[in-house]
């Protein structure tokens, strides 16, 4: 099926926005990480995922007592609590069935991997439990986490190959040169150039697809 070509063209306007943000970024201290963070939320996240989910940064915590450490990206369904964690900042505690999905933004994942991996590793023994209200299509007792990356590996297979070796990581997208791959139970998307960025999307659709009676197919629209 043809790829839209419409739909190209306006991603392709997005990774420019988000590669000349991460440019002119370079050379900062200390605020380079909250910095990339924010520019991948304002300019892409938050503006292309439906308004009813929430974002923020913080740790997760299930019913068992696990905590995950901290998060860089929480998209937080809209329905539960989630508590700030000290008064002033924006970092909050977030019930593990709150959390439709994680999303670890590096500046170079190539340099940044094992962070990366450390921070799956502790997010991946937590546990959701839904009602049987909640099981309306996907059921995904696990949180997903996907890494995305401002730079990093160069050709798709060496990206897939290292999902591949890290099974607590759902998907890995490197907005430069454009890469995406996703793991099996999100479709093992593998996009390059500016569709990278709509196998992102595609996949977090699916991460909170179970919350919707009626919704569209991204995924359609480009693989």
């Amino acid at each position: 099926m043809a790829k839209n070509q419409y739909l190209l063209q306006r991603l392709v306007g997005i990774q420019d926005q988000l590669i000349a943000g991460y440019q002119a970024s370079g050379g900062m201290s200390s605020a380079t990480k909250g910095f990339e963070r924010q520019d991948f939320l304002d300019k892409f996240l938050s503006q292309v995922l439906p308004t009813p989910f929430r974002f923020g940064t913080g740790d997760a915590t299930d019913r068992n007592g696990r905590i995950s450490g901290q998060l860089d990206l929480v998209i937080e369904f809209p329905y539960g609590p989630s508590l700030p964690i000290v008064s002033g900042t924006t970092s909050r505690l977030y019930l593990a069935e709150t959390v439709a999905a994680v999303v670890e933004v590096k500046s170079d994942i190539s340099a940044q991997w094992n962070e990366a991996v450390s921070t799956a590793q502790k997010l991946f023994p937590l546990e959701r439990s839904y009602g049987t209200t909640m099981t309306m299509g996907l059921d995904l007792p696990k949180i997903p986490l996907f890494i995305a990356s401002f730079v990093g590996w160069k050709q798709l297979q060496t990206v897939e190959q290292k999902l591949n070796s890290a099974p607590e990581i759902s998907g890995i997208l490197i907005v430069a040169p454009g890469i995406f791959v996703s793991s099996a139970q999100f479709r093992s998307i593998k996009a390059t150039g500016a569709w990278a960025l709509w196998g992102l999307i595609t996949c977090l659709h699916q991460a909170t697809g179970f919350l919707k009676m009626a919704s569209t197919n991204p995924h359609e629209y480009a693989m």
